[in-house]
This record gives structure tokens, sequence and C-alpha cells, in this order.
């Protein structure tokens, strides 16, 4: 065995094995919230037990895993990191409390900001009383105007001693203009707090952006203990020759790197898909992807274009804004476990509330009484309550039906039947808003892309709205662990960047010259070697991109511009893009440029086997057809006899003619009667409109 991909979701699981031969076995378990690695090594034992072996004898013949975890994102969400400290600048001690003035609508839709309710302060993260001003000042060029008093540092030492404070972080005024300051008082802290988890915003986010760069170095300072622990435990238990870790840009670190860069865990889990429709992309030929990932908690959509991942800069999580690089992933509680039921006027909702794994859906038996997603598909004839997970956990359908009865057909005056389909509309017509959002909003012609639909529901539900957006459905052979997969297809990558905000006209002439820009890039890609050396990356293994951040004077959001080598081709390169992504009439006549950030993203190629290719086998997929049943036709509005598939029978280009159903080990996909599926020769399957 080469390679091991997890990915630890809200609701279940998810392992996938790539062997030496480019084939790929998989597996899938409920999640133990709380218990995280509990679950982790249940899921490899049920992999271990199809490989036929026991877990130890799996773990010694593995090569690397690569794991996707919510470790991060749970206990920042629920509060349960380190007790931390800031240093800081004196008179800016107010920073993270402040914010900027944004942390009331923080993350807020516009329909959210509407409601007053919602407009809150998030929960501080380190208590004023925590906060210690250091005498220091640099200026905007990186000038020292009063110097570093030494004192303040041990006297704040005192007062952290005593409050028994476990991690600190240091972020003073334009110290990514001048790093003296924190260099020095990172040394102090060392050597007077060596056991002292410690983050320095030099090291971390050399950044421009007071507020954010303040509030990603404390965020990295409250996660890094209890990440550096749980990684510790995993390498431990797991004993794998190389352990790696699935970050929120799509790329894997080491252990190590992870316990210095914690706050890079935070949302790994959904890139790991975008990674895997990106891999499978290219050896598809399809260079713009929108991704679907529906679960059991949300569906995230992403986007692909020119085989480049959509990237954002800056996100906000818990009402906290970070400068991190991120897959761009848009996100809405619509999972198979989302919760249906009818609001005061008689509305019909889905979302955002979800079952989860405990207690889940009613149909899972396990306690859960209010209608959810899947329990809709159930009692829709879409999901063989047998059949669910391979057999593994039997649904029952009685209790699903109850819960639509109870708490919508009869508030509605609907049958179950008329209720399930309604919960199932309202759900497919929200995510193909979201489809809309990340292309049209974005500039993007959706008839340009395919979209590739997994997670344990994301075949089930997009070809029920998808092809009224774009042209063809791609559902992969790893559809429901394709994070996981992800987490196998990816490479090491680290981002590294340098702000240094200099004016110049639409011409190219300003403060800055092409040498100076040359000089800062390789300064980066020093920094970037350095980092791959500590992961003892192959030196011809190493890719780089350049890039730099662009906005027009007195703008506040900037794009990022690949770096073609000039500056009159940066200028042009921004301006077609902005053009694309606002219009033409927004493009300002005569505004001038401000290059602010220079950004140099770095990959360590790793070693995997190629995915295995399969020959043609002929149209007539009959051979796995397992029988008929009635399954609900959202257009007819009345149950049709439909076809039944088993997936795993399904070669390469056989042909299914719609409406059917294909079963899954761990999911269902549902194809609508206008529509026809192909399955290509990496055994994924094609969905169209019939002509």
């Amino acid at each position: 065995m080469a390679a091991v991909g997890i990915d630890i979701g809200g609701t279940f699981t998810d392992v996938v094995i790539m062997h030496d031969d480019g084939s790929i076995d998989t597996s899938k378990s409920p999640s133990t919230p709380g218990r995280l690695l509990e679950g982790l090594l249940a899921a490899l034992t049920l992999v271990a037990e199809k490989e036929g072996t026991d877990l130890e004898n799996l773990l010694e013949n593995i090569d690397r895993i690569s794991h996707g975890t919510t470790a991060a994102t749970n206990a920042f969400i629920e509060r349960r990191g380190a007790k931390v400290a800031i240093l800081t600048t004196r008179g800016f001690e107010d920073t993270m409390i402040m914010q900027r003035m944004m942390g009331m609508t923080a993350g807020l839709s516009p329909s959210e900001l509407t409601d007053y309710s919602n407009r809150r302060v998030p929960e501080p993260l380190v208590p004023r009383s925590l906060i210690f001003g250091i005498r220091e000042r640099v200026d905007y060029r990186g000038d020292i105007i009063s110097p570093l008093r030494e004192q303040d540092i041990y006297d704040a030492i005192e007062k952290i001693k005593k409050a028994g404070v476990e991690a600190l972080a240091i972020s003073y005024l334009w110290s990514f203009k001048n790093i003296e300051h924190e260099k020095r008082t990172l040394e102090i802290l060392k050597a007077e707090l060596p056991d002292l988890y410690i983050s320095a915003s030099h090291e971390l986010v050399p950044l421009l952006g007071e507020y954010e760069r303040t509030a990603t170095t404390v965020v990295n300072a409250y996660l890094g203990p209890l990440v550096r622990e749980y990684t510790d435990t995993l390498e431990k238990r797991l004993g794998a020759k190389r352990l790696y870790l699935l970050d929120s840009s799509g790329g894997l670190m080491t252990p190590a790197e992870a316990g210095r860069s914690s706050v890079r865990l935070l949302l790994s889990g959904p890139s790991g898909g975008v990674t895997a429709a990106r891999y499978i992309g290219q050896l598809s030929g399809h260079e713009n992807i929108i991704t679907f990932d529906m679960g059991g908690t949300s569906a995230d959509v992403a986007v692909i274009a020119a085989n480049t991942s959509v990237l954002r800069k800056e996100t906000v999580i818990d009402k906290n804004h970070l400068l991190l690089p991120m897959v761009d992933v848009r996100a809405i509680g619509a999972g198979g476990g989302s919760i249906a039921g009818v609001e005061e006027g008689g509305y019909l909702f889905v979302g955002p509330e979800s079952a989860g794994a405990e207690p889940g859906p009613a149909c899972y038996g396990k306690g859960g009484e209010r209608p959810t997603v899947t329990d809709a598909d159930v009692v829709l004839g879409i999901i063989d309550p047998a059949q669910f997970l391979g057999g593994k956990l039997e649904l029952d359908v009685e209790k699903a039906r109850e819960a639509i009865r109870v708490h919508v057909a009869e508030p509605l005056g609907l049958s179950i039947e008329e209720a399930a389909a309604g919960i199932k509309k309202i759900v497919d017509t929200r995510m193909a808003d979201l489809l809309r959002v990340v292309t049209i909003e974005q500039g993007h012609d959706p008839r340009e892309f395919v979209l590739y639909a997994f997670g344990g529901a994301g075949a089930t539900h997009a070809p029920a709205f998808a092809l009224d957006i774009v042209d063809e459905i791609i559902v992969p052979s790893s559809q429901s662990v394709f994070c996981a997969f992800g987490a196998v297809a990816s490479d090491i990558k680290l981002s590294l960047g340098r702000a240094l905000p200099k004016r110049v006209t639409r011409e190219g002439k300003g403060d800055i010259s092409l040498d100076e820009m040359e000089a800062v890039f390789a300064e980066l890609e020093k920094q970037a070697n350095d980092a791959l050396d500590m992961q003892d990356v192959a030196t011809d293994k190493r890719h780089f991109h350049k890039e730099v951040e662009v906005r027009f004077i007195r703008q506040t959001k900037s794009l990022s511009i690949p770096f073609p080598g000039s500056i009159a081709g940066l200028i042009e390169n921004f301006l077609a893009a902005y053009q694309k992504r606002y219009g033409e009439e927004a493009l300002p006549d005569k505004a001038g440029l401000e290059f602010v950030t220079y950004v140099v993203e770095a990959s360590g190629e790793l070693s995997r086997p190629e995915c295995a290719r399969y020959l043609a086998e002929g149209e007539d997929a009959s051979s796995a057809l397992k029988g008929k049943r009635p399954v609900y036709d959202m257009d007819k509005k009345e149950f049709v006899d439909t076809a039944v598939y088993t997936g795993e029978l399904l070669k390469s280009a056989n042909e299914i003619s719609g409406p059917a159903v294909v079963e899954y080990e761990g999911t269902t996909v549902a194809i609508s009667s206008n529509q026809f599926a192909v399955i290509d020769e990496l055994l994924g399957m094609s969905i169209r409109r019939k002509v």
C-alpha cells in the first residue's frame, strides 16, 4: 500500500487507500464528536478488515498517511484553546477588542444583517488583563522612532507567570516592516519562558493589517498547544513512516509545521475535496471545475479556474478576521442531516441546524425525532434503507415518515410524500443559488465549467438542479470520500508573503523598480526553500509561483495577479482581471495602482501512484442492474418504477438512461428521466441531459 488519506467530518470519518497499482479502496464510518482519534482509528480498522488484516499490520504497511482534521476548528468554535496573553505596542492594547469596528457584523450575510439580534461582538479570546503594552515604535517605513524597552517585557513576564498563561502572541505595530523588536522580544521570552507556546507575527503573517495580523497571531497561539498535543498523540498511535496534515489552502504540512502554524488547520476539511477535483480534472482534461460537496452537515462549493484553485487571502471565522490563505469555499447549512420544519406563518424551512452524527436523522433510529433531508430521500425512495453505507446501517423508514408527518406534513396540510418532496425541492434550490453565487457573481460563465459532485449526498442531489447551470456533472469514483482522496492527492504547500505597499502610475512609473520586486521575491523564495528543507522535500520536487496583490489607489480590496516578470505586464494583467471581475464600466480611467503584497506560493511534490485507468467494456450496463423500485419523480409528482444499479459493478463505457438510481457503498446517485450517464476510464460517472 502506498498512501492513505483520512478526512474527519462532522458526520462521518472517511478513509481512502491508494495502492501501488493505482487502485483505490475506501471506507466510511460515523464520526465520534469529541473523540476524533477514536473515530479515526475505527475507520482505519474497517479498512483493515476489508484488506483481510488487522490495524497494526495495516499501519506497518502504509508508506504515508495524509490527514484532514476538524481538531483545530472544533477547538476554536467551542472555545477550548489555550489561555493566551498578548504583547503589543503600548497604546494599541485594544486592537483585538475593537476589531476595527467590524466585529458586530463579521461573517453575516446581507439577509442576516437586517436582524439586529445577530449583531454581536465575539467573546474575546484574550481578556484585557492579559494584553500587555510594550514601549517600542517602528514607523510605516520601518524606521525605529522609539527603542524597545526590554524592562517592559520582563515586567509582563512576571504577570504572565502568575496568571498561568499557556501561550503567548507577539504583535507590534509595523513589525512586518522591521522585525528587530519582535525578534528581540522572542529571544527574551524563549529564555525566560522556555515551555510556553509563543507565536510572533513577523514569523507567521508579516502582512499589512494591524488588526488582522494580530488576530491571526492570537488564534495561532490559542490553538497551538492543543494542536501540538493532538499531532504528538497521532504520531505515537499511528506510527506511520510519514504523517502529514491537510491545511486550509489544500496543501499538506508535517506535524512539526502544524504545531508551529496551527491556524492553518482551520477549515482544512473542505479544501481536500477541491484538491481532489483539481487532481482528477487534470487527468480528465477539465480545466474549469465547480466543486459541490454535500455531506451530512453542510454543502460546500468552490471554483477551480484554469487548473488553479481560487484562494482567498483573508477569511472570517467565528467573527474573527484572519490573514489565512484558504481555498475559497462557500458553505451553507444544507446537508443530509439538515433539519426541516415549519416556521411561523406556514413556511417550510431546511437547515442550517443539523442533526449531525448523534443523534442523526430520525431514520437512523438513534433518538432523532426531527425530519432531515436524508429522511426525505428515504421516504421518496431515492435511498434504499437496507443499503445505506453498503448495508452497515439499516434505516427506519417508518421513523422517517413519522418525523415528516408530525413536523412538516400535518402543519402544512400535505401528504407525507408531498412534504418530503418539498424538503428536497427547497434544499436543491438553495444549492442551485449557491452555484450561481460562486460563478456568475464572480465573473465566471458557468457554461464553461464542469461540476464535480461528491460527499455522501452530493451525487444524490446534484442531478436535480445542476444541469440547469452547467452542461455536465462528474461523479468521481471515490465521490463519497472525496475529501479523504484529496488528502492523498495533495502536496506540501506554503504561502509566504511580504507587505510592501508601493504606488505606480498606469504607465508603470512609481516608487518601486523591477529589481526591487525581484529582490523581494528572491527573499521569499529563500524562506520557502528553508521551510521545505525542514520538511525534507527534494530540491527537484519544489515549485514556485509568484504573484502580487494589486489594487487601485484608495481602494481597500486587492486582486491577486500572477507576476509575469515585468511591471507593465503586471499592470496589464490586473486591468484585465479587474474588468472581468467587476465589469468594464467599473474600470477607472485614470486612477493609479498600488502593489500591496508580494507572495510566493511554494509546493513540494510528493510521490504517489498514478490513478488506475480502465479499458472500455461496452455500453451495456445490465450486469450491474439489481432490479427496480418506486422512486418519486419530482416533475411528475408521483412514484415511478425506476431501474437500480450497483455502482461498484459498473464498467468503463457503460451507459445508463434515466430515470435510474445508482447505489454505491457510500452514496446514491439519482439520475432524472431526462438525463443519461456514461462511466469514464477512471470509473467516474458523467451525467448530461438527453438530446
